[in-house]
């Protein structure tokens, strides 16, 4: 199973003292050279909701990974989301993903119910996936929207394609991220705790037709620097690398395949996880190696069993 990193650049300060500013931007991680440190994907932590966040946020700097928007259902209307993310899906090369928190201006006095919620959200994507693809404007009548004459111009011939990234850990959360999400975001837990969830999620594609439909990313945090706390909210890796990557490796074989990595604010932290990312990737290839061969071996033995010897 090929294991994925994503960068979660940390929230923009302000800064009071020009030579700290200086020396920010000369240590800071660019989306260049995380890529160059095994990071394929790249989030803005802080930065959501307007979907135009990829200019305003990295200028254009961000040229190969793929970009990890997150956007609320219900903050804009259904036909617009659609149109701002397959211009933006159109403009960056088919790299962008789309995060669908579990929140959202849906969250509000006016829909307390927690089915109401989820049941707005399976609408809310469900226009989005059919505003993508359609060839022809569309009319929708449901409990939370309504549209006449939706469309998204300007699609390819295959229309277009968005992958949808959910969390969740209610019964009903995780129907709808059965249904409709690519990646499935784990909070900080344990191994067996991932595990288990993650069956769930399985469980809850398979009802949908999506065997096998639904990848797993957890959150973690390097702390090269040693100043973070249990009071992050989330799985604290060991500042040695060997040790980080053996942590990761027990997610690996929970069934995790992506890892969102806090933490790393500048270029020696990057440096440092470098090595996690190249232990990580090393490991997983020679577990795939060896199980391919002991699968063919196994497919061998059984070709050779004589007809009619059952």
């Amino acid at each position: 199973m090929s294991v994925v990193f994503t960068f979660v650049s940390p929230a923009s300060t302000d800064r009071s003292n020009a030579a700290a500013e200086r020396h920010a931007v000369r240590s800071r991680v660019t989306p260049a050279s995380a890529w160059r440190a095994g990071f394929q994907s790249w989030l803005s932590d802080g930065q959501s909701n307007s979907l135009n966040v990829v200019d305003r946020a990295v200028a254009g700097e961000i040229e190969q990974q793929q970009i990890l928007l997150t956007h609320g259902a219900g903050e804009l209307d259904p036909v617009t989301a659609a149109r701002r993310l397959a211009a933006l899906q159109l403009r960056h090369g088919g790299r962008i993903a789309l995060r669908v928190p579990a929140r959202g201006l849906v969250d509000t006095d006016r829909q307390p119910s927690h089915i109401a919620f989820w049941r707005r959200i399976d609408e809310y994507l469900t226009l989005l996936k059919r505003l993508w693809a359609n060839e022809k404007p569309i009319d929708h009548e449901g409990p939370f929207y309504s549209v006449v004459g939706g469309f998204v111009p300007r699609k390819s011939a295959r229309g277009i394609a968005v992958p949808i990234r959910m969390a969740g850990l209610s019964g009903t959360a995780l129907n709808v991220a059965g249904k409709h999400a690519d990646v499935f975001e784990l909070a900080a837990m344990s191994p067996d705790e991932a595990r288990l969830l993650a069956s769930r999620v399985r469980a809850a594609a398979a009802r949908h037709g999506r065997q096998g439909k639904v990848r797993f990313a957890l959150p973690v945090v390097f702390d090269a620097a040693g100043q973070e706390t249990a009071a992050s909210g989330q799985s604290i890796l060991s500042q040695k690398p060997a040790q980080a990557a053996l942590q990761l490796l027990s997610f690996v074989d929970a069934g995790v395949s992506e890892f969102m990595v806090r933490g790393i604010g500048t270029a020696d932290g990057l440096d440092a996880f470098e090595h996690v990312v190249s232990f990580v990737q090393n490991s997983s290839s020679r577990r795939e190696a060896a199980w391919a061969a002991s699968a063919g071996v196994a497919a061998g033995r059984f070709d050779m069993v004589p007809a009619g010897s059952h």
